[in-house]
């Protein structure tokens, strides 16, 4: 049940039904659509040629724990004896094809990557919400654990904007070697302010609140943000870095955009994770 229902209790001696009382039911049974189609801008239909995709990464198919069907790309170091993954969690637009070339870079750290699609993206089946997205999330950990064969310790996460969210949600009460959050985002209703949507923001409700989630996390956590990121403003990526109690560090990439990090500082960018995921170094 939406939480907009929880609402109507409050409102009921401050209107009058007979001229209200449509308009209420129809903003309760609509808004949590509503959120989504604001939230989700999946990509079905951008794919690479399979001549393209690098030769050490093979697709493998994710059976969620509720019937849905997530496409993934495995990146494999079949010579390498220490068995180290990354899970990644990608950004809302386009979908996982998009991201092959930074999964090829995570790669060259002699990491284990799996690239994950949610659902509504790609070739994965459903359509994505915020519960559908966290069970994808989980679904994924737990297929790296059963199928691949990697031991939980030896699990880190790497989630990018809306992936972050994802990021935190499986990473709570979880025993992963680390976390790494890119241009994370605070909270469905800070993000409805960001989007200039602030008169809309209660239709958010306690969604994406991962101020709320992240000192469930056990793991070290790396948070790199830009200072001029025009979509999850950076004050977002610093609150999370404050807000968290454990290990933790926090890179600025100065200039930076919400898409631009890379073109801005790739030494900084991609140094600071390579030191964190393979030397541990905070």
């Amino acid at each position: 049940m939406c939480f907009v229902r929880n609402h109507l209790r409050r409102w009921q001696s401050a209107v009058s039904w007979g001229i209200w009382l449509p308009f209420i039911l129809f903003i309760v049974n609509t808004s949590c659509s509503v959120k989504d189609r604001f939230t989700f801008f999946p990509d079905r239909e951008t794919v690479i040629p399979a001549s393209d995709i690098p030769s050490f990464a093979t697709g493998h198919l994710i059976q969620t724990t509720d019937g849905e069907t997530l496409q993934s790309f495995y990146f494999h170091h079949k010579e390498l004896l220490s068995r180290q993954l990354l899970i990644y969690f990608h950004g809302n637009a386009g979908n996982l094809y998009q991201r092959l070339e930074p999964a090829a870079r995570l790669y060259q750290m002699d990491l284990d990557v799996l690239l994950v699609s949610y659902r509504g993206y790609a070739k994965s089946t459903g359509t994505p919400s915020e519960h559908g997205i966290y069970t994808d999330g989980a679904s994924a950990v737990q297929y790296a654990i059963d199928q691949l064969g990697y031991r939980e310790e030896d699990i880190s996460i790497l989630g990018r904007s809306l992936g972050s969210t994802v990021a935190i949600h499986t990473a709570q009460h979880r025993n992963f070697k680390s976390v790494v959050l890119v241009t994370p985002l605070t909270s469905g209703k800070e993000m409805a302010v960001a989007m200039g949507l602030g008169m809309l923001k209660f239709l958010a409700g306690d969604s994406y609140n991962s101020v709320e989630k992240i000192n469930n996390i056990a793991a070290p956590i790396l948070i790199i943000h830009g200072d001029k990121d025009e979509v999850v403003p950076y004050t977002m990526g610093k609150n999370l870095y404050d807000v968290f109690q454990g290990k933790k560090k926090m890179v600025t990439i100065k200039n930076g955009g919400h898409n631009n990090l890379t073109e801005e500082d790739a030494n900084l960018y991609w140094g600071e994770i390579n030191r964190f995921l393979t030397a541990g170094s905070i």
